[in-house]
């Protein structure tokens, strides 16, 4: 049921619609003329107030400009993906927010922090039961949301090392596959972004208990955050901390250079989906 004046919103992005729609209605603008307004299609407004899709940053920022909210509705975007997370995954996201470093081993697919929208959009799409139109955006925009640490003016230090597996698993379209491979070629052209790549023939120097991320916080604490099917966990000072930390120092050894790393990258790309 939508919220009206004798329902408080019950939720962050509830309380964004009804906003939206109040500060429409009050200077008297249909979503027609709004959509003009922001440059955006009434099709999307219209969306947006239905909740069928959630606002981005960049709706957001320029609903604020037309209104001149100092960028009340731009904040709440953050907390409206939150809400999209499952409920076990909302405390990493904050801990990943927080930490000034994070060290990530992948061997199935591409960090969250690095997919393109289209990339995103594949790894999400063949969940079963499947998901609906709706939850899909929710969960898709949530992503994306996540990257904006990426962009901040003081970024973490980022270490990935993705096992050669990951470039070669398709995931989505052509398409999505060689833009998700130009895209991680590009990200290794950022001073605070390191990719590199484990390739199939030193495999054997992974860890064969699947992907981890180490999360470094400002406070001095280390913690390990370990994912698996319906659920991930949290450890803090632990031996499967200390372990994973080992095999991350022996694999970025053992990895690809940096710049090796970009040139390997380039070469799958060129072999499995041609020149960009």
């Amino acid at each position: 049921m939508e919220p009206t004046d004798e329902t408080p919103p019950e939720t962050v992005h509830e309380y964004f619609v009804a906003q939206l729609r109040r500060l429409r209605q009050d200077r008297g603008l249909s979503q027609a003329q709004l959509a003009r307004h922001l440059n955006y299609s009434p099709g999307l407004i219209g969306m947006v107030e239905t909740r069928q899709r959630p606002p981005t940053a960049d709706f957001a920022e320029a609903c604020d400009r037309e209104f001149a909210t100092g960028g009340t509705l731009a904040a709440l975007v953050p907390l409206i993906a939150r809400e999209a997370y499952p409920s076990w995954f909302r405390s990493y996201v904050a801990l990943e927010a927080e930490a000034v470093a994070i060290d990530e081993f992948e061997v199935q697919v591409v960090p969250g922090l690095l997919q393109t929208e289209g990339y995103a959009r594949a790894v999400f799409s063949p969940d079963w039961p499947p998901r609906s139109h709706k939850e899909l955006e929710q969960r898709l925009a949530a992503r994306l949301t996540r990257q904006a640490l990426l962009e901040r003016e003081q970024p973490p230090l980022l270490w990935f090392i993705l096992d050669e597996s990951v470039l070669r698993r398709p995931v989505g379209s052509t398409a999505d596959m060689a833009e998700q491979l130009d895209r991680l070629v590009s990200l290794t052209d950022r001073t605070h972004i390191k990719i590199q790549i484990l390739p199939l023939t030193r495999a054997g120097r992974a860890p064969l208990d699947g992907s981890f991320v180490l999360l470094y916080l400002r406070d001095g604490e280390q913690l390990v955050y370990l994912e698996g099917p319906g659920g991930g966990t949290i450890l803090p000072g632990h031996e499967t901390r200390d372990r994973c930390a080992r095999s991350f120092d022996v694999m970025r050894a053992e990895a690809l250079s940096q710049a090796e790393s970009a040139t390997l990258i380039s070469r799958v790309r060129e072999e499995l989906y041609g020149q960009g």
